[in-house]
């Protein structure tokens, strides 16, 4: 694959074993290298979509008051999401191995 919209991924529901829906991709982290932006990971799952709408310190504490933790969504690195189908990527490992977001 050479070229994909990111706008095509995110809210895309990901795949796991056995079918099964791990969640949905709310966010796209990338890094800088020079010129160029490389994806490095992706974040899954309700609590990184609430996250992505809270970035203030307050909106994280309303978030942790009505119980949402970090732990309700994943971390996804980049070389574990299969994007063969862009409509319906699939994890390529476990969702146990993978980590919930880091609290900021």
């Amino acid at each position: 694959m050479s070229e994909l919209f990111l706008k095509s991924l995110v809210g895309a529901r990901v795949f796991g074993p056995g079918n099964t829906v791990v969640g949905r991709i709310e966010e796209v982290v990338a890094e800088a290298d020079g010129d160029e932006l490389f994806i490095v990971e992706y974040h899954v799952g309700t609590f990184a979509f609430l996250e992505r709408l809270a970035s203030s310190s307050f909106a994280r504490a309303v978030l942790g008051a009505l119980g949402l933790r970090s732990g309700e969504g994943l971390v996804v690195p980049f070389e574990q999401l299969d994007l063969s189908d862009a409509a319906s990527p699939r994890l390529l490992c476990d969702p146990q191995q993978l980590k919930p977001p880091a609290r900021s």
